[in-house]
């Protein structure tokens, strides 16, 4: 009997670590009680910004730099708001839609040079010729209330 005790331990431990390393991070605003913005069309972030905004005013507007979208390299996500509120928090989550790649994810930081929210990230390289990803941007405005927009993009090998 004692070994499956201990194997029904491992088994626990091993669930907890995987909830800490393979789950987005608990302490992000909880994305579930955001306003979701619609996708503006047409939108493929490799030509260049795209917006999603709602029927009260309140927009995104996000990019990628380099527009290539380059695998393993530093990306730049920038995000510009209008209509929802000096912004406190913007936190960006990258994930794979065609193949579980982990998350990525970038808080997003006021850029002195512009009025744009800036945040790093790498794209992992896929065993899949072509990559669809989709972008969840998260914004809280100063009000407490939360914004959300999700923008598709795919990359290639």
């Amino acid at each position: 009997m004692k070994p499956y005790i201990l194997l029904g331990v491992f088994a626990f431990i091993l669930a907890l670590a995987g909830k800490y390393f393979l789950l987005p991070p608990s302490s992000a605003p909880n994305a579930s009680h955001a306003t979701l913005l619609s996708l503006q069309e047409p939108c493929d972030l490799r030509q260049g910004a795209c917006t999603a905004r709602n029927d009260a005013g309140a927009s995104i507007r996000f990019s990628i730099t380099p527009n290539s979208i380059p695998l393993m390299q530093e990306l730049v996500a920038s995000v510009e708001t209008a209509g929802l509120g000096q912004p406190v928090s913007a936190n960006l989550t990258v994930e794979g839609v065609n193949m579980f790649m982990g998350f990525q994810s970038a808080d997003l930081q006021a850029d002195n040079s512009t009025t744009a929210l800036q945040g790093k990230f790498t794209l992992p390289v896929c065993s899949m010729q072509t990559m669809q990803w989709k972008a969840s941007v998260l914004v809280v405005a100063a009000d407490g209330q939360q914004y959300r927009a999700d923008f598709p993009f795919t990359t290639s090998r």
